[in-house]
């Protein structure tokens, strides 16, 4: 009995609950519509007429806020009502919710625009006031609010694209006043100042600061919430790298504080890097000024460690390319005295450390010479390559005359004790013959030998690292200098003469510059078989090539001038023209030429061999000519002959031995024949014949033979006995 009379009372006070619940959200409804057309009325006047309302902003303001509580107030009946109506019904109730909730988006609206005219109004007010960080907050909640992500119902209302041009106005206003007051505090100068000595200008770039920390904070504040900061920390951090960082490590700078507010650098001298202490000393200097004048927060976050956002990458590029890899060492002393660069560097990063600009696990620096060893023996090897490079780039013909060392085994081979000697060895055996021999060839060996000196003094890794730079030093002179002087070692005599005696100079010396260093050699090395034996072929291969390339472009000179001789039209006219005489004298001179280029400078073999090797081409070219003509007359065989003489006068003084010319010049003894045949008669051209036994047979074929009789003697019966026994 009495729980259904509860139940009862309950649903009797339910259902007045509901009904007086249903009567307010009516009263509400009709004041939000009253409410959304005063504000519309408002926000037209104010941001489309441009109306002058004054106070009346506040007055919906507060009708506003009225109703958002009397519309919380509701919600809560209704959810506290749904929660007492347990069993029964919910349905008015919740159909009065989602009334309420349909009253609540249009009052939101009505809330919202009321929301972006106070920030505006407020945002004037704090402009004035020279609150930017608050002002820059307003902006921030007004621009969420324009540009919310979900269903935004204000962007369908006609009264938006006014209100947001105007924000956009007000927005650009206020960015660029606190973009023009940051440059007014933050402010660059550049000067010239005049060296007297040198009457050269120097640079110089000041940062002043016109303004508190305190100033400065609000400003980054404001930019923080404007979403300004980044590009603007981009631009100082800048001219923070190109008018501080990268003169101070790669010029020698001055680098000071005027008045605690006003830091300068001026390049003293831009041709001089300076030392890294100065470097390391003078970015010291800046980052104090920094971190002294901007000692502000954004979210956890310190300016210097904004900044290193921007600057660290590019100081860890430049410090390393163009300060700290220069002192590392090249030699094994000064590896020895590293010590103090790496403390300074300790220090100097300790420092970037304690101010955040660094975290300790980023010590770049530190990182970087860590492994001083292997950039040691890097730098060495690279500075190596430079030197012989460098060397390799000089001219050939700046010559020395090289003179046989010694007359017996080198000093380096007698006391060998892996040398057995079956038996006795020519005195020259291991001469080099005088010639003349590239400087450039003599500091080569001389950088390799101190290479090898440095080896025997160095740690196991630097030791191999150095022994292969070695050898490459010589491989890289076999396909490098040929590029260096290419235009020189296809025309110039001279200099590929040269060229092919530096390889040869080399391959002599590199047969004994392992045994040289045997007993220096640290123990580490000899399973790397250190020698050098296989890389005096490689050189001689490509000294030989380009001389005998040479060789066949002087031969080539003189073939085309026999070409253009007159020779070739032989048999076509009873005589000569002019040109041949010319020609063959040209010939002679271009051997002369080669003498005079090549008699000081080749060894004393190799230049008869290449002199005779060019003047038996000649003489093939000359008896060739001559051999092919089917007629010859008598006149121009007497012509021809006076000619080939002056060939047979002139030549062999082009040889050391002139009257060793045969062993020289092996196509000698086929022009005198040739001369003599032009010269005969049948009976002595028979007589030297011989049967095929005498000195003509010996020089030229039957065929040949014949050929030079019909071409000099007319058909006769003596003629053709002659012919019939020449077989």
């Amino acid at each position: 009995m009495s729980s259904s009379l509860v139940a009862k009372v309950l649903r009797t006070t339910g259902k007045i609950e509901a009904a007086d619940l249903k009567n307010k959200i009516s009263e509400i409804q009709k004041e939000i519509i009253a409410l959304k057309t005063d504000v519309n009325q408002f926000i037209e006047d104010n941001y489309v007429d441009f109306l002058a309302k004054v106070e009346k902003d506040t007055i919906l303001i507060e009708r506003s806020e009225k109703l958002v509580d009397s519309m919380k107030g509701l919600k809560n009946r209704i959810e506290d009502q749904i929660k007492v109506e347990l069993s029964g019904s919910t349905k008015e109730l919740k159909s009065l919710s989602q009334t309420l909730e349909a009253s609540n988006i249009s009052l939101e609206l009505s809330s919202q625009l009321l929301d972006l005219h106070t920030s505006l109004k407020t945002m004037e007010k704090l402009q004035q006031e020279n609150r930017y960080v608050e002002a820059a907050k307003v902006f921030k909640r007004m621009h969420k609010i324009l540009n919310r992500r979900e269903k935004n119902d204000l962007k369908l209302l006609n009264i938006y694209p006014p209100i947001r041009d105007f924000y956009f106005t007000t927005y650009s206003t206020f960015l660029s006043t606190i973009t023009e007051i940051w440059e007014q505090n933050v402010c660059w100068t550049d000067a010239q100042g005049t060296e007297s000595t040198k009457n050269s200008a120097h640079s110089s770039t000041s940062l002043k600061l016109d303004c508190q920390p305190k100033d400065i904070q609000d400003l980054v504040e404001a930019l923080h919430y404007v979403e300004e900061l980044t590009p603007t920390l981009q631009f100082f951090c800048t001219k923070i790298l190109k008018r501080f960082i990268i003169p101070i490590i790669h010029h020698d700078c001055s680098v000071y504080v005027v008045e605690k507010t006003v830091f300068n650098v001026t390049v003293l001298n831009e041709s001089q890097s300076p030392t890294y202490k100065s470097t390391l000393h003078n970015l010291k200097l800046l980052f104090q000024f920094l971190n002294q004048h901007f000692q502000c927060k954004i979210e956890q976050k310190t300016f210097i460690g904004l900044i290193s956002e921007q600057l660290s990458e590019r100081i860890e590029e430049e410090l390393i390319k163009n300060c700290i890899s220069k002192t590392i060492p090249d030699s094994s002393a000064g590896l020895q005295n590293f010590k103090e660069v790496e403390e300074t560097v300790q220090v100097f990063e300790d420092y970037l450390v304690e101010i955040g600009f660094l975290l300790p696990e980023d010590f770049f620096l530190s990182q970087y010479i860590s492994n001083v060893d292997r950039l040691y023996i890097d730098k060495k090897c690279q500075g190596l390559l430079n030197t012989a490079r460098e060397i390799m780039r000089k001219d050939l013909h700046d010559s020395f005359k090289y003179e046989p060392e010694v007359s017996e085994l080198p000093k380096s081979l007698k006391n060998c004790s892996n040398i057995i000697m079956e038996r006795k060895l020519s005195e020259k055996t291991f001469q080099l013959p005088a010639c003349q021999v590239s400087k450039s060839a003599r500091q080569i060996l001389q950088l390799v030998r101190s290479i090898l000196d440095e080896l025997t003094r160095s740690p196991e890794a630097c030791s191999v690292r150095l022994y292969y730079m070695s050898r490459n030093i010589f491989e890289m002179y076999a396909g490098a200098v040929p590029e260096y002087h290419k235009k020189f070692l296809e025309t110039v005599p001279q200099q590929v003469a040269l060229f092919h005696n530096n390889c040869m100079y080399f391959a002599h010396h590199l047969m004994t510059l392992g045994y040289e260093y045997q007993q220096k050699i640290p123990t580490h090395l000899e399973k790397h078989n250190v020698t050098y034996v296989d890389l005096t072929l490689k050189l001689r291969v490509v000294g030989a090539e380009y001389f005998m390339n040479h060789m066949k472009y002087q031969r080539n000179i003189i073939t085309e001038i026999i070409n253009d001789s007159g020779l070739s039209q032989l048999g076509q006219s009873s005589k000569l023209p002019p040109s041949t005489e010319k020609a063959l004298r040209q010939c002679v001179r271009q051997l002369e030429l080669l003498k005079t280029v090549w008699s000081e400078v080749l060894p004393v073999n190799t230049y008869c061999k290449a002199l005779g090797c060019i003047t038996n081409s000649l003489i093939d070219d000359l008896v060739l000519k001559v051999v092919k003509v089917e007629d010859i007359p008598a006149a121009m065989a007497t012509e021809l002959g006076e000619l080939f003489n002056i060939i047979v006068k002139r030549v062999p003084a082009i040889f050391p031995d002139p009257h060793a010319i045969h062993r020289n010049v092996s196509k000698w003894q086929k022009l005198l024949e040739l001369i003599k045949i032009l010269e005969a008669s049948l009976r002595d051209i028979q007589d030297r014949w011989a049967d095929g036994k005498g000195p003509l047979a010996h020089e030229f074929t039957s065929a040949q033979v014949k050929q030079l009789i019909r071409a000099l003697f007319q058909n006769t019966e003596r003629r053709a006995a002659l012919l019939a026994t020449i077989k």
